[in-house]
């Protein structure tokens, strides 16, 4: 917390993927969105209200790559499909550590995470990875 603002260091993430927790030691930025459809309905009036129907929620995070863990997921993934072992969701916790001193918890359920890039290598740099997913609630625990 930063004069009242939160920032991204008062966030804490905890990934459970379907065979277990994945611990990623850096995570260096967490981005997540939700998804609606909207249907507009005009009354014979001509005053027009909008139904918005939550659809779930997407999002991103980005990892420097300390270990292999990222990459050992993906390759579960791959062999878990290449041998018919459907897919089974994870889970995101998101812990917020708000200004007034209260911690805020949310819940990504039923997560499908893609590995969206394995990162770049190059020489004295490190390697930024990254993850997309798509979960279907986001729930105040």
């Amino acid at each position: 917390m930063q004069g009242g603002y939160n920032t991204g260091k008062d966030v804490a993430l905890d990934i459970n993927g379907p065979n277990g927790p994945i611990r990623i030691s850096k995570i260096m930025s967490f981005d997540s969105k939700p998804k609606t459809t909207s249907q507009e309905i005009t009354p014979l009036n001509g005053q027009t209200d909008e139904l918005l129907i939550p659809k779930g929620w997407t999002g991103s995070f980005e990892v420097e790559r300390t270990d292999a863990t990222l990459d050992t997921w993906w390759a579960q993934f791959e062999s878990d499909y290449y041998n018919g072992v459907p897919q089974a969701a994870a889970t995101i916790t998101e812990t917020i550590s708000e200004t007034d001193g209260s911690v805020s918890v949310f819940r990504y359920t039923n997560v499908i995470m893609k590995l969206e890039d394995a990162g770049k290598k190059e020489g004295d740099k490190t390697i930024r990875m990254s993850v997309s997913f798509t979960a279907r609630r986001r729930i105040k625990v």
